[in-house]
This record gives C-alpha cells, sequence and structure tokens, in this order.
C-alpha cells in the first residue's frame, strides 16, 4: 500500500473536505458552498476563497477530480475525496513522529474510551478483520 503524505489542514481545508466526506457523490462547486453554510446561513470559508482551497487540496492529494460525473447541463467539474476522514486522522497521529507499533493498542484504548464505546467485543473484531486484511495486503 502506497503512503500518503500528511499535511496540516486549515480550517477551511477542513470544512471543505468534511462536506465531500459527508457526501455520496463527488460534488461541484455549487454544491459546496451551499453546504458550507452554517444555521445562521453564513458561509463557513470564505466563497471567494473557493478555488484556492480546491487547487490547494489537490495539491495536498486530498482530493482528485472526478471524472464521468456529468450531472446537469453543464457537466461541472466535481470533485471527490481521495481519503477517508479515519485515513486523515490516522495520517495526523502518525505525522507527530513519535509513534510507534507499540502505541496503537493504547491509542486504539484511547479511541474506546472518549468514543464512549460501551460494546468493546464489536468494535474489536471488526479492528482483527481489518487487521487481517492489511497483513494479506503486504
Amino acid at each position: 500500500m502506497k503512503r500518503k503524505k500528511a499535511y496540516q489542514l486549515t480550517n477551511s481545508e477542513l470544512v471543505l473536505m468534511e462536506i465531500l466526506w459527508e457526501a455520496d457523490h463527488p460534488l461541484c462547486r455549487p454544491e459546496i458552498i451551499s453546504a458550507a453554510v452554517n444555521e445562521k446561513g453564513e458561509p463557513l470559508f470564505a466563497v471567494s476563497s473557493f478555488h484556492l482551497l480546491v487547487n490547494e487540496l489537490l495539491g495536498k492529494g486530498y482530493i482528485r477530480v472526478a471524472t464521468g460525473t456529468g450531472r446537469g447541463r453543464k457537466h461541472a467539474r466535481s470533485y471527490a475525496p481521495t481519503l477517508t476522514r479515519n485515513q486523515h486522522f490516522a495520517l495526523q497521529i502518525v505525522r507527530s513522529g513519535n509513534v510507534g507499533p507499540m502505541d496503537i493498542p493504547d491509542i486504539v484504548c484511547s479511541l474506546l474510551e472518549y468514543a464512549e464505546v460501551d460494546d468493546t467485543t464489536m468494535v474489536l473484531s471488526k479492528i482483527e478483520e481489518q487487521a487481517g486484511q492489511v497483513v494479506t495486503a503486504y
């Protein structure tokens, strides 16, 4: 598996990524802009900086231009994330530089604690299943 470089995202970049992560399909500019409005009707990032944000995220490899999504008359350029929210946050942990293999169990236990998971057996069996897939992928 190719290792992705971890980048620190700005608040605006993270807002845009959250919108893409929540979507069930690639989004074009108007869809992203309309989703980036808070309860008060205010934009969560400067609309004028949209293309700057997109270019930064493209450069960091966090999003891609989606092809073949031609919805509507204009076939607007659409964007899709190249990694999941969980992959992004895992990269942030690894990026700290102080994480070794023996830290992983403690990180998982901390996640279980902070997420207030009641039924850890289900989560642990899923971890075991996915860990088996990772081992066979190498």
